[in-house]
């Protein structure tokens, strides 16, 4: 069998493994999904499974890198075209908006703690901490928490806002706290 074709039968068969945890993840927690519930979810055997991951978590911390890495990218084009937080998080906002169903397992309490460590990590990189080196550890954790939160709420409801809005929600909040942030708003003016 041609390098291409096992090539791609293994990518199309981690698709139906993560599609199956996702489904699964709509309705339970990823520590009470078994092997034997993605499995049948994908319909693959469970050696088929255990060729490519250890675990149901190791499946889940794949589908959270998928995401990672896509964030990646994004940050890198919109970093080549002359880097404006406004564009990123309205770009940002849209990939999250069209993976929605996969961000609100992710952002929920039914996925692993890993997922926190790893939003804060992609967040970091997007923050100026040199300006307060000493406090770069609570700033970031902060604002992590608050855009996860933030998120949430956004794709939540059923009549979102454009990503394009809400970015520059985002944006003017944390350029300019709370107050000023509100006030620098477009519909406010």
């Amino acid at each position: 069998m041609s390098e291409l074709k096992e090539s791609r039968r293994v990518k199309m068969t981690k698709i139906l493994l993560k599609e199956s945890l996702i489904d699964l993840m709509k309705e339970k927690s990823i520590h009470t999904i078994s092997i034997k519930d993605i499995c049948d979810g994908a319909d693959i055997n469970r050696s088929t499974f255990y060729r490519h991951y250890d675990t149901q978590y190791e499946l889940y911390d794949d589908i959270v890198q998928d995401l990672v890495f896509d964030i990646g990218e994004i940050y890198e084009q919109v970093k080549n075209d002359g880097y404006k937080a406004t564009i990123f998080l309205t770009r940002l906002l849209e990939y999250i908006e069209s993976k929605r169903e996969i961000f609100l397992i992710v952002l929920s309490d039914k996925g692993n703690i890993g997922v926190g460590e790893a939003y804060t990590k992609i967040i970091s990189n997007f923050i100026d901490t040199e300006s307060y080196p000493e406090l770069a550890v609570y700033v970031v954790n902060f604002i992590a928490a608050g855009m996860t939160s933030f998120l949430w709420t956004w794709l939540n409801q059923e009549n979102r806002r454009p990503a394009a809005e809400v970015a520059m929600l985002m944006s003017s909040l944390m350029r300019h706290g709370l107050g000023r942030g509100i006030d620098n708003h477009p519909e406010k003016n």
